[in-house]
């Protein structure tokens, strides 16, 4: 598919509207199918691979690949509470509750800073913020320990392994409600449970920092219209 065609055709993009119809596969069969919703993730890291194959990366794609992402994590976080124990009780609510608030994390944390990177001119949300004076502004928010922190996490091995490892956690907690997979997704979990703590420290130290960056620069424009008026 060549580049003259329109962004909205773009192969990683036409990949990503897949991801979204199977996000909605997965919530449909989420409690009795663990196979088929599994199955739905088979595209997760195709639309990216796309697009740096065949040249066709661009803003649109960079939100359209974040999009089905964390949303099809909740109906694993909400089968999961469900299944425990076959009924809704008190701990099982209790467990859906924050694996449901661990995902709203991500989502927030991966929106605010991708809305401060596109305002900012700072790249995609999952470029390193160390190439241009722009990106160390962006650091400069972030006090030495999240810089630290940030500049580990951004290193593409490091986020790659986190995202991975993060949503076969998630993953591997549903399916584990079911008989024939439960000995291998406990395997799962236990492996990938300290990748999942460090992408949640990671996810809530991105939110801060974006937050702050987002307030920096209203507070600039503040400043812009009162020497303008």
């Amino acid at each position: 598919m060549p580049r003259s065609w329109p962004v909205l055709l773009w192969a990683p993009n036409v990949i990503g509207y897949v991801r979204i119809v199977l996000t909605f596969v997965g919530y449909h069969y989420a409690m009795h199918d663990w196979r088929l919703t599994v199955g739905t993730y088979g595209l997760d890291a195709a639309d990216g691979l796309a697009a740096r194959l065949l040249g066709q990366s661009s803003t649109f794609g960079a939100v359209l690949d974040m999009t089905p992402a964390p949303p099809a994590l909740l109906p694993e976080a909400v089968t999961a509470g469900g299944l425990g124990g076959g009924s809704w009780s008190q701990p099982c609510v209790c467990a859906c509750a924050v694996l449901c608030a661990l995902v709203t994390l991500d989502m927030f944390s991966h929106w605010y800073h991708m809305y401060a990177s596109l305002k900012l001119g700072l790249g995609s949300h999952k470029e390193s913020t160390r190439s241009n004076a722009l990106r160390r502004s962006a650091l400069a928010a972030a006090n030495e320990c999240e810089n630290a922190l940030l500049r580990f996490y951004y290193k593409k091995p490091v986020l790659f392994v986190a995202c991975a490892g993060t949503e076969f956690w998630y993953v591997a907690m549903y399916a584990a409600h079911f008989a024939d997979a439960a000995d291998y997704a406990g395997l799962v979990l236990r492996a990938t449970l300290p990748i999942m703590l460090f992408k949640q420290v990671c996810n809530a130290v991105q939110l801060g920092v974006a937050m702050r960056l987002i307030l920096e620069y209203d507070e600039q424009e503040r400043q812009k219209a009162e020497k303008a008026a």
